[in-house]
């Protein structure tokens, strides 16, 4: 395993410790399971993580400093856009890449980001 990814798996395990069960499960949703999902139900689950996102950036509770920068930088990107714009930009680029849909929807969401917004 190489170190960014170890350092995004120890910050993500922070993420999930800092929050509240029903946010904890919102974090395991698989690709999969996101894809199946109706598309409002998709737009909950992605408010969720945008504002846990948010709410951990504002506190500073990023482990590290490449994980922190990089969701800065997503928070700025999409601050404008409405939900539904969020979650038609990242069903789309799921549909795209059909890899790993049994990896936590959360993970892809910051790498999809991360490249739209680079």
């Amino acid at each position: 395993m190489n170190a960014k990814l170890r350092r995004y798996l120890v910050t993500l395990s922070l993420v999930v410790l800092a929050m509240t069960p029903a946010q904890a499960f919102e974090a395991f949703v698989s690709v999969d399971d996101y894809m199946a999902a109706p598309r409002e139900a998709r737009m909950n689950f992605l408010a969720g993580v945008y504002d846990s996102f948010g709410t951990l950036q504002d506190a500073g509770l990023f482990s590290s400093e490449t994980l922190a920068t990089t969701v800065e930088r997503i928070i700025e990107c999409t601050s404008p856009m409405a939900i539904e714009e969020i979650e038609t930009l990242f069903t789309a680029r799921l549909k795209e890449d059909r890899g790993d849909w049994d990896t936590a929807a959360v993970s892809r969401f910051i790498f999809a980001f991360d490249d739209y917004c680079s």
